[in-house]
């Protein structure tokens, strides 16, 4: 069952991050997303978040996940956060829809708030979600601020990938990774502060070293291998690939400098989707077990 709950929390972290990513990177960009994928993962979310609630109770009652034990969904909705995190979220993801009709060049910036509020209700689903008093709230805003600028790479990934794979209007692909540089620097600052102070928060100060010991530590360090990763190739995009791409682009022969940067931006996506599966398996375990 570990593997169920496992897996529901991955497609809901990667669903969500793209979600509260997309709008953030067009609206950004100028530009404008896709209706039609806001709506789509806006509906999966709210489906991927009633998997994860009933994974959620069958991995603690040990039924079959089509077979839950009613009494425990009740004690997580009634007795826990579990039950206003997802009223929250809902309200949220709802809000997204009649939204998707909505005309004007405010249009991204309206998803973008319910959309960064979805995804930032993932913060009380974690770790962060056991901590209590003032520093409980402080590591919750933490977790919050780390989730929103980590969907905000994510989903700038993803749009950046799409034009690369796009062979129209590459001029504008290029611009759009030069423009990102900034944001990009802010999301990374961000996940580096946010995520060191969360790692002290979840296991203690003193108890740092003791993740050597543990499986969580082990895949909390592949998770920081990964990321070190991320950023070797964002540096690679912004310093070298992107300012070939723009002589290419002068001197009219594309075609290897935009083969190059599109090898770069998947597999740099897909680092991201193997950090969002880390994370999912992360929040199901004991830091120091």
């Amino acid at each position: 069952m570990d593997g169920v709950l496992i897996a529901a929390r991955f497609a809901l972290y990667a669903d969500l991050a793209a979600l509260a990513g997309l709008p953030l990177f067009w609206w950004s960009m100028g530009g404008s997303a896709r209706r039609g994928a806001i709506g789509a993962l806006a509906v999966a979310g709210l489906a991927l978040s009633a998997l994860w609630l009933f994974a959620s109770a069958a991995g603690m009652a040990g039924t079959p996940l089509l077979s839950p034990d009613w009494s425990v969904l009740a004690i997580l909705l009634r007795e826990t956060p579990v039950g206003m995190v997802l009223a929250v979220r809902a309200v949220a993801l709802l809000s997204i829809l009649p939204l998707l009709f909505r005309q004007g060049a405010g249009w991204n910036a309206a998803i973008a708030l319910p959309a960064a509020i979805a995804a930032a209700t993932l913060a009380w689903s974690g770790h962060a979600a056991a901590s209590e008093g003032l520093a409980g709230s402080a590591h919750r805003l933490a977790d919050a601020l780390h989730v929103l600028a980590a969907a905000g790479w994510f989903g700038a990934l993803l749009a950046l990938l799409g034009a690369a794979l796009s062979e129209r209007r590459i001029e504008r692909t290029a611009a759009m990774l030069e423009r990102f540089s900034l944001f990009g620097t802010l999301f990374v600052a961000t996940l580096i502060v946010t995520g060191a102070f969360n790692a002290v928060m979840i296991v203690g100060l003193p108890n740092l070293p003791a993740l050597l010991d543990s499986r969580y530590g082990w895949l909390l360090l592949a998770k920081l291998a990964l990321f070190g990763a991320m950023l070797l190739l964002a540096a690679a995009n912004r310093w070298r690939l992107t300012p070939r791409l723009e002589a290419a682009l002068k001197g009219g022969d594309t075609g290897p400098a935009l083969g190059h940067l599109r090898l770069s931006l998947l597999v740099e996506t897909s680092l991201a989707i193997l950090i969002l599966g880390l994370v999912a398996a992360l929040g199901t375990l004991d830091p120091l077990a």
